[in-house]
């Protein structure tokens, strides 16, 4: 299990600026925080040496106009003694972009992602069902997407600095534009590492630095373009998550799943295709922690019930990411076919 020490209050600024741009130089990001450049820099390679944090892309594909794909969260129970087994069969497959291990009546808990509802079933049985430990299956459809780890961030900066940050994205990023094949061509390039240097794609490419460093702005220009930063969620103190299942009244749905949303410690808020129509996950620095959240939440919407509570004591992987036991990086996955074939262009209107 990593400590809590492993990383200071200057790491926690650092990954936190770069969750809020993650393509920030050095120089730049130096004088925002005051700290010299050289010190950050070599921060942060030791972060990322040490498996403690990493960067990812991917597209997004309701900004692109095409068909949204399917959303699908499984519950797994696996034989006594098999778990690792199945996981280490679950993580090679790109359409599987998060597994926790679970508390409770189910052992594991993926993320699936697919063209369709229907492609995302056939998945399920052809891929999953069958893999040697798993007794069952249980597939529970997400229809909205309120927040995702993209949208998860450390409370780590003040609002001056934070309000710094934003300009300097917003002044980093160009035009708009839609996947043309120079910036999914970059943008493959990157997959593994959102601070690739543009010099190093440009040679793999074959292609000008210039010609690179252009198309990387564009992709920060583009809203269907994410690059997230992302950390070993025990070095930062956090001990567990939870998996919290509601269930909603139905006019009230969007509105609860938004608010709550924004409370401390939530990664994903999704509304649900079942009973249990509202699920929740939450980063808890301690188990005990837990109880003045669900109250908070009941405080502010007493109309929810609250149907079913997981511990998820750690996870093999997240957005694609491969992680080790002790929830350090390991290697990376590509999501992005999965999440929307890359290069989708719009629909025609």
């Amino acid at each position: 299990m990593l400590q809590e020490t492993v990383i200071d209050a200057v790491d926690r600024q650092l990954v936190n600026a770069l969750q809020i741009f993650p393509r920030i130089s050095w120089m730049q990001l130096g004088k925002i925080l005051g700290y010299d450049a050289t010190t950050l820099a070599r921060r942060w390679a030791r972060l990322r040496n040490e498996g403690l944090v990493w960067t990812v892309c991917y597209q997004q594909p309701e900004h692109l106009e095409v068909e949204l794909p399917a959303m699908a969260l499984i519950e797994v129970d696996v034989r006594a003694g098999q778990r690792e087994q199945v996981v280490a069969a679950l993580a090679p497959l790109d359409e599987v972009i998060e597994i926790d291990r679970t508390s409770g009546s189910r052992d594991l808990l993926l993320t699936v992602v697919h063209s369709s509802i229907a492609t995302a079933d056939a998945f399920v049985a052809r891929n999953i069902a069958g893999i040697p430990g798993i007794r069952a299956t249980r597939t529970r459809f997400a229809h909205t997407l309120y927040k995702d780890g993209a949208r998860s961030h450390l409370d780590a900066l003040s609002a001056d600095v934070l309000l710094a940050l934003r300009r300097a994205a917003e002044g980093f990023a160009g035009e708009p534009s839609v996947p043309t094949p120079l910036l999914v061509d970059v943008m493959r390039s990157m997959l593994p590492d959102a601070r690739r240097p543009a010099p190093e794609i440009a040679a793999e490419l074959g292609i000008s630095t210039t010609s690179v460093t252009r198309a990387i702005h564009r992709l920060f220009g583009s809203p269907w373009f994410t690059a997230k930063t992302d950390f070993a969620h025990h070095a930062l103190g956090y001990t567990t998550a939870a998996s919290l299942w509601y269930r909603v009244p139905t006019p009230e749905l969007a509105a609860v799943g938004i608010d709550v949303a924004g409370v401390p410690g939530v990664r994903m808020s999704a509304a649900i295709l079942d009973r249990m129509n509202l699920a929740i996950t939450v980063w808890l620095r301690h188990t005990h922690d837990l109880e003045s959240l669900l109250t908070r939440i009941e405080h502010a919407h007493p109309r929810i019930e609250l149907c079913e509570t997981w511990l998820i004591p750690s996870v093999a992987k997240r957005s694609g990411a491969v992680l080790t036991d002790d929830g350090r990086f390991s290697h990376q996955i590509s999501t992005s076919h999965a999440l929307a074939p890359i290069g989708a262009q719009r629909r025609e209107r």
